[in-house]
């Protein structure tokens, strides 16, 4: 069975996702993580990010994802780099190289591989539209911006407010407005607002969803 949780930046994906996936011992994909980790290739590797640089490197890129011991790993070319993907570099320039048409494209053949014949929960921008539009069900969080930047502040104490909110505004403007693939609400998707609400509490509502709908 595939769950899929979409939503903006902050609005609870991965959080709600891992404690769904770990509740019904599931496992869990981050897809977010697996366009970081394309990202910090190029910085890495100080490649120029204008598009026809960035394609090359598409095919001398390996990327694997495990989800172990209620755990996420991301290897780069065989190097864990599952802390280093959450920089603060990867964050200001993975929008703008994940809306490339032939970067979706090579990401989205990696997800769905990474899932299949597998029981997963998949959090993203675009995974019950594109990714796996066929997933029996489908969740989409909201909250506002503000919360959603606070949120990633408690996160990542380092960064300033200030810098995450306008990164975040950014981000939204990015994601919704790209030509492939824009964030949106999937067909039939349970929307659910979580401003102020508890992560026990957005859970369970998916787990209901799950019991009144499926027999796992």
């Amino acid at each position: 069975m595939i769950i899929t949780i979409d939503g903006a930046a902050g609005t609870g994906k991965t959080t709600v996702g891992i404690m769904t996936a770990n509740r019904l011992n599931f496992d869990f994909l981050d897809t977010g993580k697996i366009y970081r980790a394309f990202t910090l290739k190029l910085i890495k590797d100080s490649i120029r990010l204008e598009t026809k640089e960035i394609v090359k490197h598409l095919d001398k890129t390996k990327i694997d994802y495990t989800y172990k011991e209620k755990k996420e790993y991301v290897y780069l070319d065989k190097i864990d780099v599952t802390d280093e993907i959450l920089s603060k570099e990867v964050e200001s320039n993975v929008s703008l190289i994940s809306k490339i048409p032939e970067v979706r494209n090579k990401m989205t053949s990696l997800q769905r591989s990474i899932v299949t014949d597998k029981n997963f929960v998949v959090a993203g921008r675009d995974i019950g539209t594109v990714v796996l539009p066929k997933a029996e069900l489908k969740i989409f969080l909201t909250a506002s911006i503000e919360e959603r930047a606070r949120r990633r502040f408690a996160e990542r104490e380092k960064q300033n407010y200030s810098d995450i909110l306008e990164s975040m505004k950014n981000r939204d403007v990015i994601d919704s407005t790209r030509e492939i693939a824009p964030l949106k609400v999937p067909e039939n998707a349970l929307i659910i607002d979580t401003e102020g609400v508890d992560i026990i509490e957005v859970s369970n509502k998916i787990i209901k969803e799950i019991d009144n709908e499926y027999s796992i």
